[in-house]
């Protein structure tokens, strides 16, 4: 027999279960459905524009949705104020293990027109820092490190030595598979 829809205050589990957003359905239809919001709507959290973040329903009860932090995607509109000309855009894609989880982190790199072989370095150093860092963090500290802009600050100053770079950017975290 069909359970009539009705509105599900959904709460975040990772943030104090601060509440995120409705959804409409029922307790059948919306587990598993994805939640995107604006990053500076919630609490406590200080971050650049620009910033989504992506929960998954997990479980719900009477009028209410627990949802668990899934990703982070940067707006094309961001990335494309990062090009200018004269430059090259590197996008690396590593792919972590987070609690038993797998997840893709890009980054995108802005470097002035550079040969393919500093490319390679810049994309090689990328991946080992990607690497470091991913394996001392969970999913919700290091999605508020990026949020904040300390990966990015660590990662810019690292290639800088390698070679001059503009801009450093975490485009996306996201959950690989099911």
């Amino acid at each position: 027999m069909n359970q009539p829809n009705s509105w599900y205050k959904v709460k975040a589990v990772e943030f104090d279960n601060a509440e995120i957003g409705n959804v409409y359905g029922n307790e059948t239809n919306i587990a598993n459905r994805m939640l995107f919001m604006n990053a500076n709507n919630l609490p406590e959290v200080k971050t650049k524009p620009g910033f989504k973040l992506g929960f998954r329903l997990v479980s719900s009860t009477e009028n209410t949705a627990n949802a668990q932090l899934e990703s982070l995607i940067l707006s094309r509109e961001q990335v494309g104020r990062m090009l200018r000309h004269n430059s090259s855009k590197i996008e690396v894609v590593r792919k972590i293990k987070i609690n038993e989880k797998e997840y893709a982190v890009k980054t995108i790199i802005i470097i002035n027109k550079a040969e393919n072989k500093y490319k390679k370095f810049v994309r090689a150093e990328a991946n080992e820092f990607i690497d470091g860092v991913a394996e001392k963090k969970d999913l919700k500290e290091l999605i508020l490190d990026v949020l904040a802009g300390k990966i990015q600050n660590q990662l810019h100053k690292k290639l800088s030595k390698i070679y001059p770079t503009r801009a450093t950017e975490i485009r996306m975290i996201e959950r690989v598979g099911s």
